[in-house]
């Protein structure tokens, strides 16, 4: 930059790297600067796109419940795209949608268009992993047609992630499933497919739950590494989703120095991620016309509230059903673990320091108070010729080591149980005081249980 007579302009070396390597070359700037400084323009501007794009999202296939897909609203996704703009991660990014029954890459695609009206080409790519092929070739038909940079990729999540797709993106877009497990999956297939640094965006939908459930939502966010930037408890507006109330929340989560995937890429993930799987008891609807009761759920002819509304009833052929429920209000019953359990594998750390007793029992000491842990009991032991096995049993748990000086390898173990103890901050403590040039881990919730 330069000072001017009227203050400080950018200088022609500076204004190249605006335009060409930040992609602000040919934006329309009156629009740009208008989304960028009112929130209420961009509302305004969300239910102009929504109107004028309209009939392209009805283009979007018919949802799958068994896979938790259910459709925001178009003037939502728009939000979400403008949201994406005034968060500054849109212009000259690489973005990925993570499941996109949505269609929130057609709206920043579209959003793209209204911003660069002159060009075909855009600074900004769109990729959606999608393991259902029919909204694949939908939005592939789609971004052909309105020449937008989209490309598609079927990919599910359950399985190993395609190497290729680690570390490539800036920001990621994603309504995972509405359980922990499924929501813990896709954090860590999100982690895995961003750069490697703090201060990327995470935009993270999920319905409304119940406080408990929120609580250890929150609780995966912290464990993943990730701060909430913002959180907007009525943003997202469903099509027929009377299970999430029509509405839903989503979370701005930002990566840190500390963000990690809980879950290796290399790994395939537990199959039971959706609701439907979670959840295999059989609910009964009444018919609000002629009384008649059906069973919906698994194996029954009913899997879906959805399949018994299209069929209708077989009596009078009404589409409109009530719940019948069960006394013991069983359909509130809440998932809870009783413990956190991290298994780390420490390799190349210092020999010397692997097989001094004195010194470990230092670190693991040191470790469980850095945590916020209540120490109660310390046993450690020194073998001939070497190595070292300690625990140090806290009021929460225990932490456990094993060392092979020889390997220059510890096995750890952080079992921790209620929600004060700060597992992650034993974990990094241990890894730096011990020399630790390479970890990998393990991440468990112990002990299911039902409330």
């Amino acid at each position: 930059m330069e000072q001017c007579s009227g203050g400080i302009e950018l200088t022609p070396n500076g204004r190249e790297y605006v335009e060409q390597t930040l992609g602000f070359k040919d934006i329309d700037l009156c629009l740009y600067r208008q989304l960028m400084e009112n929130e209420k323009a961009r509302i305004s501007y969300a239910d102009m796109l929504s109107k004028k794009y309209h009939a392209a999202f009805d283009e979007r296939p018919l949802v799958d419940v068994t896979l938790d897909q259910a459709q925001c609203t178009v003037q939502t996704a728009f939000r979400r795209a403008l949201l994406c703009l005034s968060n500054g991660t849109l212009i000259g990014k690489q973005i990925v949608c993570m499941g996109d029954d949505d269609f929130i890459s057609l709206a920043i695609g579209f959003l793209l268009k209204e911003l660069y009206p002159n060009q075909n080409i855009y600074p900004t790519h769109i990729h959606v992993l999608e393991m259902d092929v029919r909204y694949i070739e939908s939005l592939n038909r789609l971004s052909e047609r309105f020449a937008l940079p989209i490309s598609c990729e079927q990919v599910d999540l359950r399985m190993p992630l395609p190497p290729h797709l680690c570390g490539r993106f800036d920001c990621l877009f994603t309504d995972p499933p509405y359980t922990q497990e499924g929501a813990s999956l896709f954090l860590s297939r999100a982690i895995s497919v961003l750069r490697g640094k703090p201060g990327l965006r995470i935009f993270f939908s999920f319905g409304n739950k119940s406080t408990t459930e929120i609580y250890f939502l929150q609780k995966c966010f912290q464990l993943h590494g990730l701060s909430i930037k913002d959180m907007f408890t009525q943003f997202n507006e469903y099509m027929g989703a009377s299970l999430l109330g029509n509405k839903g929340q989503l979370f701005v989560l930002e990566t840190t120095e500390r963000t990690r995937a809980l879950f290796p890429l290399e790994k395939q993930g537990r199959s039971d991620i959706y609701t439907a799987d979670r959840n295999l008891r059989q609910n009964c609807y009444r018919c609000q016309q002629c009384g008649k009761v059906y069973a919906v759920g698994k194996e029954v002819e009913y899997q879906t509230i959805k399949d018994l509304k299209e069929q209708g009833c077989s009596v009078c052929g009404n589409t409109t059903f009530d719940r019948l429920h069960k006394n013991g209000n069983t359909a509130n019953k809440q998932y809870l673990p009783l413990g956190h359990h991290i298994l780390a594998d420490f390799y190349n750390c210092d020999p010397k320091r692997l097989d001094d007793v004195e010194q470990i029992r230092t670190f693991m000491h040191e470790a469980a108070v850095a945590a916020g842990a209540t120490i109660v009991q310390e046993n450690f032991h020194k073998y001939a010729p070497v190595g070292v096995s300690g625990v140090v049993v806290i009021q929460e748990s225990h932490l456990t080591i094993h060392t092979w000086p020889e390997c220059c390898y510890a096995a750890v173990d952080l079992f921790t149980c209620g929600t004060n103890v700060r597992s992650w901050t034993a974990f990094d403590y241990l890894q730096e005081r011990l020399g630790c040039v390479k970890v990998e881990y393990s991440d468990l919730m112990r002990g299911a249980r039902n409330l």
